[in-house]
């Protein structure tokens, strides 16, 4: 059995600066803003990324082909010299379904990897795991909504000045909301309140 790879599903990098970081994607390069989460204040996944990631921000641009960059607002310092270390949080591999999401997670315990969290995002799924070699963090992901510029996942409901500025009316009309579903687990409702399903 071989993993079906689809391409980079994301590549994560940190920031002390999202505003900034918005302005730059959005307006300089142009990409979409098409992801934005607030994590809860308690990190949701801890040891999955590197960092306390309680209460960051988590934001995805489009950079062509469903490919997406990702960034992490880490409330710590980081180095200055960060970037030219060539340090990202992580690489997330694409998978074309949930099917050959599970069939990853066969594949990489029958090869005796550490799952070290299975998760899901709401807007993807996925599955953690190091390369045992380099020590890299990794991850396979299939996406379970759209994420376009046209039909943006937006679960930040206070973003950064320039995330209100690029998404204008968009943030009210896509912005998601997550309630109880009566069976112990969490539903989501878009802005003007149809449900996501």
């Amino acid at each position: 059995m071989t993993i079906r790879a689809a391409g980079c599903h994301h590549m994560a990098f940190v920031t002390n600066k999202m505003d900034e970081t918005v302005d730059f994607y959005t307006n300089v390069l142009g990409l979409p803003l098409v992801v934005t989460l607030q994590l809860p204040p308690q990190d949701p996944f801890p040891g999955a990324v590197w960092g306390d990631l309680g209460g960051a921000k988590h934001y995805f641009f489009d950079i062509g082909n469903g490919d997406r960059i990702a960034f992490f607002e880490f409330h710590e310092e980081l180095p200055e010299n960060y970037a030219q270390m060539g340090a990202g949080n992580h690489l997330a591999i694409a998978v074309p379904s949930e099917t050959a999401l599970d069939e990853a997670r066969q594949h990489l315990l029958a090869n005796g990897i550490k799952i070290k969290h299975d998760l899901d995002h709401g807007f993807c799924k996925s599955i953690y795991f190091d390369d045992p070699v380099n020590g890299i963090n990794l991850e396979f992901a299939v996406y379970t909504a759209k994420c376009t510029e046209e039909e943006p996942f937006l679960q930040d409901d206070q973003p950064v000045p320039a995330a209100s500025r690029y998404l204008g009316d968009r943030q009210e009309r896509f912005l998601l909301h997550f309630v109880p579903d009566g069976r112990g687990g969490m539903a989501i409702e878009k802005g003007q309140g149809s449900a996501v399903h």
